[in-house]
């Protein structure tokens, strides 16, 4: 069993990093199964996408991390 991660960030180079470091991860296994650049981005995909974990930049322009958190 994979954990499925979302990665929501507003810079592509934190979510490529993101995405390295997600693929060198042995123990558990991830799947990534998506990538938003906006919190409203993140929301059409969560809607749509299950998910396990969301790996949230809560520094974004428009609606921030925590708000969407919540």
């Amino acid at each position: 069993m994979s954990l499925k991660v979302l990665v929501v960030d507003d810079e592509p180079l934190a979510r490529m990093r993101l995405r390295d470091l997600l693929s060198d991860c042995d123990e558990p296994d991830t799947e990534l199964v998506g990538e938003a650049a906006h919190a409203q981005q993140a929301l059409d995909t969560l809607g749509s996408t299950p998910c396990d974990v969301v790996l949230l930049d809560i520094h974004m322009p428009g609606m921030d991390g925590l708000r969407l958190a919540q």
